[in-house]
């Protein structure tokens, strides 16, 4: 009886199945929204993870299936002990170098397309300080006076700048719809790049909201604020306008003098020798 390739078989069924599963993830909306140019490397990162996993995912189960199918004990069938397992050194030789080669792809890849989170697109970005607390979010312009207000107004087609930091807890400084996300820490400030690519304070998915990404508390789920982008003239008025008001009303007064953060630093207790009786 002539001898099955059962390698050959698993390949084949594997290309065609991985062929067609990339092609339906090319199809296949893969939630991964674009509001903003920094999130056009995250978009291409994400559709490229899909694009090489794929195949490995289509592998294990095409492997797993066949085995199951291909090889099971049939009734009345005799069971042949083999004298010798065959050496399996080349196969596992052949996986790790496999692995390792997409792990070193995805690394470099990452390295060239997510590099947009981390750069300005213009040399004089519009800083707007963000301040996490429990449980809410509050922003600072120092273009303006280092107004503070409880919802975030940009303007569209600008670069800007989030300078991020906490008052207590860590928390994570998130929005969605333009896949901006870095976390905000005591006493640390962390930067993060933004431009957004169309107006409007809502999506096809709801309002546009700032959210908290990382759990800081029993109200961390209602940590969320408005996001409106604007043209620039209509920011550049907003802006002016609440800088005057807020400095009519004694508001800019009552504010802590800006500062990149405002966690207050640790305070030691005086050694023992220095203690005096």
């Amino acid at each position: 009886m002539r001898r099955i390739n059962h390698g050959l078989r698993i390949f084949i069924i594997w290309l065609v199945a991985s062929v067609i599963a990339d092609i339906l993830v090319g199809i296949l909306p893969i939630p991964s929204p674009v509001g903003s140019t920094q999130a056009f490397g995250e978009h291409q990162t994400l559709y490229m993870l899909f694009y090489v996993g794929m195949p490995i995912f289509v592998f294990v189960w095409v492997f797993l299936l066949y085995s199951l199918i291909v090889f099971r004990h049939r009734p009345g069938e005799e069971v042949v002990e083999r004298e010798s397992p065959p050496d399996s050194t080349p196969v596992l030789l052949l996986w790790a170098g496999f692995s390792f080669t997409v792990v070193l792809f995805l690394a470099g890849w990452g390295t060239f397309t997510l590099k947009e989170i981390t750069q300005a697109n213009g040399p004089h970005p519009l800083v707007v300080q963000v301040i996490g607390q429990q449980w809410q979010w509050t922003f600072r312009y120092p273009s303006y006076g280092a107004m503070e207000t409880k919802s975030l107004e940009v303007p569209v087609s600008t670069p800007i700048r989030f300078d991020i930091t906490s008052l207590d807890v860590v928390h994570s400084f998130w929005i969605y719809d333009y896949d901006i996300k870095e976390d905000a820490v005591p006493g640390v400030v962390n930067h993060a790049y933004f431009d957004a690519r169309y107006t409007g304070s809502s999506t096809a998915r709801g309002k546009n909201w700032v959210t908290c990404n990382e759990l800081c508390g029993l109200w961390h789920g209602w940590m969320r604020s408005r996001l409106a982008v604007v043209s620039k003239p209509a920011f550049a008025s907003w802006a002016a306008n609440q800088e005057r008001f807020e400095r009519s009303t004694g508001v800019l007064q009552k504010l802590p003098k800006y500062s990149d953060t405002y966690f207050p630093p640790p305070v030691s207790p005086p050694a023992p020798q220095d203690q005096s009786p």
